[in-house]
């Protein structure tokens, strides 16, 4: 990985999302290296396993997953995030237009943004604002 590359972990079991997340962030910054997750355990045990100079730059973690959903992998991150060397931004993604859901991110400190699938232009400007 080169010295400017901005690391991205995309946390979903959504394939097609992955697939079409990817192809917007490549057309959007250079330098990138996106790393697909289906699931929310397997991100978390590469946090844990990663060399702290390897950490992402930003997380984007969908909210309703099979098994461990996104509020339980912000539960998770919050006992592992004391032994990381860098603050990781993270980005709740979903389907959801609850607003108790929109509530819950403003109070949890770990999650930066809440951005509605579909992403549109104005959603991955969020994104893209926070690897600039």
């Amino acid at each position: 990985m080169q010295e400017n590359t901005k690391q991205v972990y995309v946390v979903d079991d959504d394939e097609i999302f992955h697939f079409i997340l990817k192809k917007m962030l490549e057309q959007k910054a250079d330098n990138l290296e996106i790393t697909s997750f289906l699931c929310a355990e397997d991100a978390l045990a590469q946090l844990q396993d990663q060399p702290q100079y390897m950490l992402p730059n930003l997380i984007i973690l969908d909210m309703n997953m099979q098994r461990m959903n996104g509020w339980d992998f912000i539960e998770a991150y919050k006992t592992i995030k004391p032994s990381l060397s860098q603050h990781i931004p993270i980005i709740m993604c979903s389907s959801s237009m609850d607003m108790r859901d929109m509530q819950k991110v403003q109070r949890t400190p770990e999650l930066m943004a809440y951005i509605t699938k579909p992403l549109d232009p104005m959603k991955m400007k969020v994104i893209t604002d926070v690897l600039a």
